[in-house]
Order: C-alpha cells, then sequence, then structure tokens
C-alpha cells in the first residue's frame, strides 16, 4: 500500500494533541474526518493504532509507526529543501580548474566565500597548466577555469576576476632582495626563467613584452615545473616574473621584490562553458565576481595580495 504523508502527519498530531479533537483544531480541519481517515488508514495496515476508550492513546503498533512516521516526514522535507537548495544552486558541486599563481590567495579566498555563504555547494579544485584546464573544461571535466592563457572560443563566456602587477622573484640574499622595488632593466644580464611557451603563451607573451620594453639584456631559462622551488636563484643571477598575490608566499630561501615598471595589469579570468545552466555554477560566478569587487581585484596596477 501506498502511505500518504499527509495521514502519516494526521497520526503524528492525534499523538502529540493526546485526542481526535485538539488534533483536528491543530491541523484546522473537523474532527469527523480526521477520525474517519486514521480508521481508515488502521484497517489498510491491518492493526490499530490508537486506543479510543477510556483516553486516546498510542497502541503498540501505534508507536511504531509515529516513530517511523516522524523519520519519513522529516526525511521528505529535508528533499523538499535540498531540491529549492539545488534549484537557486545553493547545493550540489562547482569544479574548477586553476593556474598555479591563483592558488596562493585568489583560489583559497573564493572557496572560503563559498564555505561561508553557501555550505551545501562543494567546490572542487585541482591545478594545472592552460593547456590541460582547457582540454578540461570543454570536455566536462571543469566547470570553471581560473588563467590568463584560454584561447577565445564561441562556447565560452569569460570575464576579469582579477588585474595585478608584478613583483621579481630572486634569491634571498641576491642584492635587490632588500628594496622596496626594482626597475627590470636593473635584472638586465640576469637569467629570466619561465615556463615553456606552449604552457602559458598569453603569460609568456606579456613578460617578454614586458623585458622589451624594460630594455636591457636578458637570458632565458625554461621549466615546465609547476610552482617557484625549481628555480635556481642561487647562483644570483636568476629571477622570475610572478603575479603580485604570490608575494610573502615564496620558497624558503627567495625573496620578492615590486616591479616599478609602467606596465598594463596582469589579468586573470575566469572562463566558463557559455551553455552551462548549473545552478552552483551560477552561484560561485557571482560570489567570485562580489568578492573580486569587495576587494579591489579589478583595479587595475593592483600590486598588493
Amino acid at each position: 500500500m501506498a502511505l500518504d504523508l499527509r495521514l502519516m502527519r494526521y497520526v503524528i498530531a492525534v499523538a502529540e494533541e493526546g485526542g481526535f479533537q485538539r488534533a483536528a483544531e491543530r491541523l484546522r480541519i473537523a474532527q469527523p474526518p480526521l477520525s474517519r481517515q486514521i480508521r481508515d488508514l488502521e484497517r489498510e495496515l491491518g492493526v490499530t493504532l490508537f486506543e479510543r476508550r477510556p483516553s486516546t492513546r498510542l497502541t503498540a503498533a501505534g508507536e511504531v509507526f509515529v516513530e517511523s512516521a516522524r523519520t519519513v516526514l522529516a526525511e521528505a522535507d529535508l528533499l523538499v529543501e535540498r531540491t529549492r537548495l539545488a534549484g537557486r544552486g545553493e547545493v550540489g558541486t562547482v569544479r574548477i580548474g586553476y593556474i598555479y599563481s591563483a592558488v596562493f590567495d585568489t583560489v583559497p579566498r573564493i572557496v572560503a566565500a563559498m564555505r561561508e555563504a553557501f555550505p551545501e555547494v562543494v567546490v572542487d579544485v585541482r591545478e594545472g597548466w592552460t593547456p590541460d584546464l582547457e582540454t578540461g573544461l570543454r570536455g566536462g571535466l571543469y566547470d570553471l577555469a581560473l588563467s590568463r592563457d584560454v584561447p577565445q572560443h564561441p562556447e565560452y563566456d569569460r570575464e576579469v576576476l582579477r588585474r595585478e602587477g608584478l613583483v621579481a622573484v630572486v634569491d634571498e640574499h641576491h642584492p635587490l632582495a632588500r628594496r622596496g622595488s626594482v626597475a627590470l632593466r636593473e635584472l638586465s644580464g640576469h637569467r629570466f626563467c619561465h615556463p615553456p611557451r606552449r604552457l602559458a603563451p598569453d603569460r609568456h607573451a606579456y613578460m617578454i613584452r614586458a623585458l622589451e620594453q624594460a630594455g636591457g639584456t636578458y637570458e632565458f631559462s625554461e621549466n615546465p615545473v609547476h610552482g617557484l622551488s625549481h628555480l635556481e636563484l642561487s647562483d644570483l643571477r636568476a629571477f622570475a616574473l610572478v603575479a603580485a598575490s604570490v608575494a610573502g608566499r615564496v620558497p624558503v630561501g627567495t625573496a620578492t621584490v615590486a616591479v616599478a615598471d609602467d606596465l598594463p595589469p596582469l589579468e586573470l579570468e575566469m572562463v566558463w562553458r557559455r551553455n552551462d545552466g548549473s545552478a552552483a555554477l551560477r552561484v560561485l560566478i557571482d560570489t567570485a565576481r562580489r568578492l573580486a569587487e569587495d576587494e579591489g581585484w579589478r583595479d587595475a596596477g593592483t600590486t598588493a595580495a
């Protein structure tokens, strides 16, 4: 037999009120129909749920029914609430792929903001080079990519999340390490350490333009390993250029110095599939937008994390 949730609520009301009349008043229905429907339910179940004389009280079967009915109703209420939350994007999973530099400040701040505002949304994050992020985005592995290099494509929506200045990473014993800022030309003759162009084409082009604008001559050293711990800076002739939000979070034995050159800001974008109708993704994008607004991330020339 199929049990009606409404009848479960009726039985619970009678049990809690200790009588049919008080339960009917609580339920805002007439007492005779209430009594009749519970009698019909007892007939279908083949058991008596209530002793009617001398006072209304649950039988042993009725106690089992009420206990189980409360569990079923609680689950039903939870089902309704979670369905509504899912419709509003407040429950579910969002998968983010991000480039290395976003891990220091941007990604943790987004995850924290989502956890505070929408605790039922799981934010799954994974780091990668841009070609892998774009492949994952197009193939459905990621719902959102945070990158500086995802190619333009008709199926993508995108917007700038953060604009930043540059800092130079040098060995802690480098003569410029204790300076508040440095002009790139002061690093002329040094070895510029950077990832291969194919892994971060826009970033690579940006850095090369910056060095060309600064003037001077530079050696170039490519390394495809993510992060900065692989840099060989101990000879005091090498440096890397990274987004300002990395400052203060570099490996032990290295230091960051702000780049004083007048350069266009380095832009970090959110990129997602245009036809992705995920409500949870929309919630995350809106949360990231509010965070960017509150923190001034989109202000051109930002030099601090």
